[in-house]
């Protein structure tokens, strides 16, 4: 396996000792990122305490596409391994048209593997945060809905229950629609794409180039694709620019729409349709948020969604919130005061972090085109990008921090 580029980044003076001294940090959000801080700077002698929202962890939601930059910070926290056998490792990826011509179409034993160890893994999202769970000592305390914040210095944060905590350190892992980003960035509200994203898991008998394949398929005005997660399961994932069906009370009329929109798409959405029902889809608006000035206030600082929430379609909005949960961990524990951190952090992430969102929100753009005059140009550009463009670009992805943004 090639070196990892991310441990260069971890700092060297270390000012936490392994013995769990340090500040009182709390965690708001037990999702992926929340999860990842909190390993991170457990391993960094730190004893962090997490507050999620849900009452229990349970093995629901969709899958999750782990790109190679991601599972460089699982190797720096020594799960990359388990995650691939829990998950499902790919070997090719790439662009189709919906005759089903391949646009751009890439290995990744090619860049990935060879350059960085690690290629892209399909995952549950169930099972990622399972993992994560493992991994800690720390206490996680679900059933703890965050409701507003007293933006003092230090902050006072209220549950749903009637609890206050007043840690040294707030981290906002609370997602799109963050009540502790209200305390550094008042006002700011998610934006709009237009349309919507449906998304599932469902049971098949996968086609043979299909059971380690990734694809995306851009249509008029659609755009849909996914990859599988273990032998007989594909998470799926489509756009379609608006609801499909007003007819909700009808248990069918969601999977019949979508079957509606998606007739003549090559396999193997067809067969993928055919599977699906009612209680497997999860709807959400497309919706990102605009660039924040800053991700800190006094104690209080965002990761993740909170910080960057960033459309779908470059499938890196995880990948991002775990380099998060790394390098804001690496700057807690190598600071002292915690403005310095969060300046060393914010400093690393953010021009990363909101290129990649421009970058989503443009392709965004592109995917839900509508005209067909404007999909078929688009196409056309597509298929005639050079590889060593293509090439250069999944560099710079997989590379993570460690490249400039």
């Amino acid at each position: 396996m090639t070196t990892n580029p991310l441990p260069s980044l971890i700092p060297s003076e270390r000012t936490v000792t392994s013995n769990g001294s340090g500040p009182e940090i709390a965690i708001v959000g037990g999702g992926i990122c929340g999860l990842t801080v909190a390993v991170a700077l457990e391993q960094r002698g730190l004893s962090p305490t997490v507050y999620e929202a849900a009452s229990a962890y349970q093995p629901v939601g969709a899958g999750i596409l782990l790109q190679t930059n991601a599972l460089l910070v699982f190797d720096c926290l020594g799960i990359a391994d388990a995650i691939c056998d829990a998950g499902k490792p790919l070997d090719e990826g790439g662009l189709r048209s919906p005759d089903g011509r391949f646009m751009t179409r890439f290995d990744l034993n090619d860049v990935e593997r060879r350059e960085f160890g690690y290629g892209f893994v399909a995952i549950h999202r169930a099972d990622l945060q399972r993992l994560l769970l493992d991994e800690l000592d720390t206490d996680v305390r679900t059933g703890m809905d965050c409701v507003d914040i007293d933006g003092t210095d230090p902050p006072v944060v209220h549950f749903a229950d009637a609890t206050t905590i007043t840690p040294d350190i707030l981290i906002g892992a609370d997602g799109i629609h963050s009540t502790v980003r209200d305390v550094v960035a008042p006002g700011v509200e998610p934006r709009q794409l237009g349309g919507v994203a449906y998304r599932a898991l469902v049971t098949l008998d996968l086609p043979a180039p299909y059971q380690t394949q990734g694809f995306e398929i851009w249509g008029d005005g659609t755009y849909t694709g996914g990859s599988p997660i273990d032998e007989n399961r594909f998470y799926w994932f489509a756009t379609a620019p608006d609801p499909l069906t007003d007819d909700y009370a009808t248990s069918d009329a969601v999977p019949l729409a979508l079957r509606t929109r998606l007739a003549g798409y090559p396999e193997p959405i067809p067969a993928i349709l055919d599977g699906l029902t009612p209680t497997d889809l999860i709807m959400t608006e497309l919706e990102d948020l605009p660039s924040l000035t800053a991700w800190s206030r006094n104690r209080v600082v965002l990761a993740g969604d909170a910080a960057h929430a960033m459309l779908p379609f470059a499938g890196q909005g995880a990948a991002q919130a775990i380099e998060d949960g790394l390098l804001l961990a690496d700057a807690i524990a190598a600071h002292e005061r915690y403005d310095r951190a969060f300046s060393a952090y914010e400093s690393e992430r953010k021009p990363r972090a909101d290129r990649i969102r421009r970058e989503s929100y443009h392709l965004g753009r592109l995917g839900t085109m509508q005209s067909p005059l404007g999909c078929r140009l688009r196409n056309v550009v597509i298929d005639a990008v050079p590889d060593a463009v293509l090439r250069h670009v999944r560099r710079r992805q997989a590379a993570g921090t460690s490249l400039p943004g």
